[in-house]
């Protein structure tokens, strides 16, 4: 949940009135709510290759559940969700049919949100029926596999996937 407007105001009067108190070299508080820094990009491979008739996806790597929990369907944990969350759910007309389609889409619109934009998970909802459809959130966090929880029937889990780090091989 974000923080209501008097606590932020609070907490950007306490971090103004530190630098002033502490002078120009001072560094500033952490900009996250739980007062640790987000982590900016992973070192894994990429989620897709860039091989002919492939859909790359070379800027991110693929997170997801432990393959002991076999679960198709699961989503983010809903505290860190609150935590991180950037922007979504986006809307994309991609079945599962279609995958890895709307991950393929889904990148631009993380790319889009610029350096702010670390990662997105991708859900399918509303299986096997007309209205069957993809939606993409954006974190500000690296999205960790611990995080994923069991979710409902109605949906399909897609993944999640993290910005990679310039150089990554």
């Amino acid at each position: 949940m974000a923080p209501s407007m008097l606590s932020t105001l609070t907490i950007l009067l306490s971090a103004t009135t530190a630098l002033f108190a502490a002078g120009a070299g001072a560094t500033p508080l952490p900009s996250s709510n739980s007062g640790t820094k987000a982590k900016s990009c992973v070192n894994g491979p990429p989620a897709t290759g860039s091989s002919p008739g492939s859909l790359p996806i070379a800027d991110y790597s693929l997170v997801a559940p432990a393959a002991n929990l076999n679960w198709t369907s699961y989503t983010v944990k809903k505290s860190w969700w609150d935590e991180h969350y950037l922007s979504g759910p986006h809307y994309m007309p991609y079945s599962h049919h279609t995958d890895p389609y709307g991950a393929f889409k889904c990148q631009y619109t993380c790319n889009a949100a610029g350096d702010k934009c670390k990662s997105y998970f991708l859900w399918y909802t509303d299986v096997n029926d007309s209205n069957e459809h993809t939606n993409c959130v954006l974190f500000d966090d690296i999205i960790d596999p611990s995080i994923f929880v069991q979710g409902t029937n109605a949906t399909i889990g897609a993944g999640g996937y993290d910005r990679r780090c310039q150089g990554s091989a």
